[in-house]
């Protein structure tokens, strides 16, 4: 498909979301803040050792498990009830916000809590999604699922979810850059102590040593998996061997940096990768 095309294509898809898509709004008086993560990015690790580490600063019960419900005691959808009341409540999801809340933003019009997005490499959480929903969704060979024609399909997360996420955050991230901080997940990996530090100051909250140290004891693949809700029903972590199986051709490379490159307006610098 042509790049116009494949606009005019989003703008469909864009306009639903646009007169749907009001969570930050609904759920803005029962946080402290939200949590708003892409796909495949990490959620679940960087939710298990942000919970550990403000778990450790209360003196609070740090949870067992890495997924499911039981995981989410600081850190989870804003509908739930809070389980500790003197912890600050962080609201999570995957939601990609309406561009009436940026405009709203922009006019001084809307105050939000303090919010932290994640993001990673698209190449590399296109991957991660393939190898974990690849039956389930029947989605094809890898090529086939990167090359799916916009707007993409409910309920499957292509290329297009991610450059919704993509620019519907950074241009809210760019109309209130004191209220959302972006976390890019390949500095998360490189320093996950420091990134855990930066994302409770933007909460307002300003961790001790010992603090961050409770999160880094359980910032290993290994201990997430080890934690992981038997009774989830979601491959958290696959198996490193089916990651490994799914091999990026120089035409896939060429292909999806060209797709980003003409439809991404925030792309936290992965363009150019």
């Amino acid at each position: 498909m042509s790049l116009a095309t494949d606009t005019a294509r989003l703008a469909g898809r864009d306009l639903e979301n646009d007169v749907q898509a009001f969570h930050l709004v609904r759920y803005a008086a029962s946080v402290d803040g939200f949590l708003a993560t892409a796909k495949n990015s990490g959620t679940h690790w960087l939710r298990f050792m942000a919970s550990h580490a403000i778990a450790h600063h209360l003196g609070l019960p740090s949870p067992e498990r890495s997924s499911g419900p039981d995981s989410d005691a600081f850190i989870g959808h804003p509908k739930h009830r809070p389980v500790h009341g003197k912890a600050p409540r962080i609201g999570s999801s995957h939601n990609i916000p309406s561009r009436l809340i940026t405009v709203a933003a922009e006019a001084g019009m809307l105050d939000l809590p303090p919010t932290v997005v994640l993001v990673r490499d698209p190449r590399e959480a296109l991957a991660s999604y393939y190898v974990k929903w690849a039956q389930t969704y029947e989605l094809g060979t890898f090529p086939e699922f990167l090359r799916r024609p916009a707007p993409g399909r409910k309920k499957i997360d292509d290329v297009w979810w991610f450059v919704r996420f993509f620019n519907r955050w950074g241009a809210l991230a760019a109309a209130l850059p004191g209220r959302v901080l972006v976390l890019r997940h390949e500095d998360l990996r490189a320093d996950p102590g420091e990134g855990v530090r930066r994302l409770w100051a933007h909460w307002g909250v300003q961790l001790e040593d010992a603090d961050v140290a409770g999160a880094l004891a359980v910032s290993s693949k290994a201990a997430v998996a080890a934690r992981l809700d038997p009774g989830y029903g979601e491959a958290i972590v696959p198996p490193e061997a089916s990651r490994a199986a799914v091999l990026w051709t120089d035409e896939d490379r060429a292909f999806l940096s060209a797709l980003m490159r003409g439809h991404l307006r925030h792309d936290f610098g992965y363009s150019q990768h």
